[in-house]
């Protein structure tokens, strides 16, 4: 299997105002493709087939699949400039080459271009221009190389504060359902006391007050669901206690219009809501210090795997990941 890197090299193929059809062979087999191969970084180089007919698919293929094209924009060719334009869209990795910088378009002249001269010392030049930005690229693949790539990457970063905006939002939501649910528990608990004490003195069970209450897990439910924004494993564990304790919570006040249910119910609400009041107003505010960081670009992702911990298979990972 051969294991190489490809150079896809696409030039005129017939003569143009510089040079012959023969001239054209001779510049790729005597200047281009050694340089490539002479660079020793491990590259084939083919050149392009004319783009006529059942070619097309194979130039296009070439375009997408090399790991680097070297266009020859000498006499601006058109269809040199056609498949450039494919490349541009397709890959970054594109070395622009020409025998006069007039033929390179102004808007390119500040990517990888190398001008070069049809002599011995030209050839010895272009085959040290051509090896230094292999390893250019080599050690910065994603650097950008035309204005595709350019605009691609503005829109990369327009959709990431848009993502950014989306995820604040949700941020919000969490807030206010967190605080909602506070509200919530204080009302629950001081209707299950109430009621409590109406019970110890025997009272009519017209004074009974049964909450129409609901607890809502939405938001957490989302942030568990789809980790929008990465949190501390503590934290996320924190989280789903919350969510599961909450969602108890509401089967609870389902219950508790049965008369058979009821007085044990408000016992629980009793037990167990002060302590979900103290996690949830813990857990608030570690979210509202994430919103802030998260807004003002200083919230830095924890680094340990968001995983649950509660098997030993787990927490062996854990280890083998520090």
């Amino acid at each position: 299997m051969n294991n190489k890197k490809k150079c896809f090299v696409i030039m005129p193929v017939s003569g143009t105002k510089s040079c012959t059809e023969a001239e054209w062979t001779g510049i790729f087999q005597q200047m281009i493709k050694p340089a490539v191969t002479g660079s020793r970084l491990g590259f084939d180089c083919v050149r392009a087939k004319p783009l006529t007919g059942a070619f097309i698919k194979d130039i296009l293929e070439g375009l997408n699949r090399a790991d680097v094209v070297i266009a020859d924009l000498t006499d601006r060719n058109p269809n040199v400039c056609y498949e450039l334009g494919i490349r541009h869209t397709l890959k970054k990795r594109t070395i622009l080459i020409a025998q006069n910088i007039d033929d390179v378009p102004s808007d390119l002249q500040s990517y990888w271009v190398v001008i070069y001269k049809k002599d011995l010392t030209g050839a010895s030049e272009f085959k040290t221009k051509i090896r230094d930005i292999l390893k250019e690229m080599q050690k910065d693949p994603e650097k950008s190389d035309s204005p595709v790539a350019d605009f691609l990457r503005l829109k990369n970063i327009d959709l990431l504060s848009t993502q950014k905006a989306e995820n604040y939002k949700k941020l919000i939501a969490l807030v206010s359902e967190l605080s909602e649910n506070l509200d919530h528990i204080d009302s629950v608990f001081k209707e299950a006391t109430n009621n409590q004490k109406l019970r110890k003195q025997k009272k009519g069970k017209g004074e009974i007050v049964i909450s129409v209450v609901r607890f809502d897990t939405t938001c957490l439910d989302l942030l568990i669901s789809t980790h929008y924004v990465t949190l501390s494993e503590d934290a996320l564990q924190s989280a789903r206690k919350i969510r599961e304790r909450l969602k108890i919570g509401n089967a609870r006040l389902d219950c508790w219009h049965d008369d058979a249910f009821a007085e044990n119910i408000e016992e629980r609400f009793i037990e167990f809501l002060p302590n979900l009041k103290t996690n949830i107003i813990t857990f608030l505010k570690h979210v509202n210090i994430v919103r802030m960081a998260y807004i003002n670009d200083n919230y830095q992702e924890p680094t340990e795997p968001a995983i649950l911990l509660s098997s030993s298979e787990h927490q062996e990972y854990l280890k083998l990941t520090k």
